[in-house]
């Protein structure tokens, strides 16, 4: 008999939930994070874990993927008779009708789970997030924006955050009956009665937390008016570091230095082009990928021994490949010799693309992986790193330490004795300043 959890959840890409399985170990929960739904047995190898985490893809997928997946999922989350149920979104909640749509997604945890009573917590101060009467902020280069106005994320690429008011920005997905908690009413009489209310209404409660004082209010609400039955959010890893404010930070150990790692991107994000142009003044040898081989049936193998063999070679020399599908928002792909190639992969459907970026992404580093040259793997890109890790091959992850706000250096757990034990970062597109993937090689611990 598998014992109870406290907290089980599902995060709708890899690198948020990497995001939660931080959380929850700082705070002393221990917790193992799937990659897929265990068998029976598996679980009993974690049996005296606290928590546990399903690593999914459904933020880059549509209402119908939903609605044929997710059932499974949730009751899968369901059967270990946790107290909380957590499906994890991002703290920027960017989603769309079509893809990645997080109101629906909410509809069906609510339908399986049945549960008391439904919260939504997207700030998540830590990492700059804010909710301020319902309407999210974030952070960009020192100066916080409304997320509509953010210079990234209000003209995102794949899923471009247009309104700033979470409950119309829900309601524009599907409809659900949702209430604001303001701050205002925090620390006063009306708190508790009128929580209470909602509650009893069956409202989707949607949390402002601002600030430290008010993310720890949130957690005592919730932890409060959470002791009978089965609670359900909706939330960004704010809703961990909400619930568990008041438990001490865990002694962890330190990233410690790599002699060289093995760096992926899938991401279009300008964070992460920063990122990796300051990799490679730093010393790392970028290896440009061309999608269109990358993405073509025909001279996908090929392109990949190419690749893979160019990275084993930079790696017998002490080098750290950095492999990447794009600079800046445009799609631009590149060959080995850097020549610029403004052509999309004419190979592939747009709905297609992230798979197979991904899935060339996986193989690679799992051909890497199997010559025992390297052990740590780097990879960025919210909605293709779990593409990425998925065909390599790990089927669950552990915590090993804190690197950077939100991204935590993990252990891999395989019955692939070639991948076994390796360590794995994987960061959304936003994630990290700019010496994210040097640190990874120097044991830096990045702290904002």
């Amino acid at each position: 008999m598998t014992k109870m959890k406290e907290l089980a959840f599902y995060g709708d890409d890899f690198t948020g939930s990497t995001d939660v399985l931080e959380s929850l170990s700082l705070r002393g929960k221990k917790t193992v994070l799937w990659l897929r739904i265990p068998t029976s047995d598996e679980l009993s190898h974690f049996d005296d874990y606290d928590c546990i985490g399903l690593a999914g893809i459904s933020r880059s997928k549509s209402p119908e993927w939903m609605s044929a997946e997710l059932p499974e999922i949730f009751q899968f989350l369901r059967s270990v008779q946790p107290k909380y149920v957590h499906y994890k979104v991002c703290s920027t909640f960017d989603s769309s009708p079509q893809k990645g749509n997080l109101s629906k997604a909410a509809k069906i945890g609510i339908e399986i789970l049945s549960p008391s009573w439904t919260s939504v917590i997207v700030g998540t101060p830590k990492i700059k997030r804010y909710v301020c009467f319902g309407n999210l902020f974030a952070d960009f280069k020192g100066t916080s924006y409304r997320i509509d106005e953010h210079p990234v994320m209000g003209c995102h690429p794949a899923t471009p955050m247009t309104e700033a008011n979470l409950i119309k920005h829900i309601n524009t997905l599907d409809k659900l009956d949702c209430v604001s908690m303001p701050l205002t009413q925090y620390h006063t009489d009306l708190a508790k009665p009128t929580l209470q209310r909602h509650i009893d209404e069956k409202k989707v409660v949607v949390f402002d937390s601002y600030d430290e004082d008010s993310h720890a209010y949130v957690g005592e609400l919730i932890n409060t008016f959470s002791q009978e039955g089965l609670h359900f959010t909706v939330s960004s890893s704010g809703f961990e570091d909400a619930l568990y404010y008041h438990q001490p930070i865990s002694q962890t150990k330190q990233v410690e230095k790599a002699n060289t790692i093995l760096a992926l991107s899938g991401s279009c994000s300008s964070t992460t082009s920063t990122q990796i142009r300051e990799a490679v003044e730093f010393g790392f040898y970028a290896i440009p990928l061309d999608l269109e081989q990358a993405c073509c049936p025909i001279q996908r193998q090929t392109y990949l021994e190419e690749v893979t063999l160019h990275c084993l070679n930079l790696i017998a020399n002490n080098q750290s490949p950095i492999v990447y599908s794009s600079l800046e928002e445009s799609q631009q792909s590149a060959s080995l010799d850097g020549s610029l190639n403004d052509q999309q992969p004419t190979s592939a459907k747009p709905e297609q693309f992230d798979r197979l970026l991904g899935e060339f992404l996986g193989e690679l580093a799992l051909k890497v992986f199997q010559t025992g040259r390297v052990k740590r793997l780097a990879v960025a890109g919210g909605d293709t790193s779990g593409y990425c890790i998925q065909s390599l091959g790990l089927d669950a992850m552990t915590f090993i330490a804190p690197y950077c706000p939100g991204v935590p250096l993990c252990k891999g757990h395989s019955s692939n004795p070639d991948i076994d034990g390796i360590e794995v970062a994987l960061k959304g597109g936003q994630m990290g300043d700019k010496g994210f993937f040097c640190g990874l090689l120097t044991g830096k611990q990045q702290h904002g």
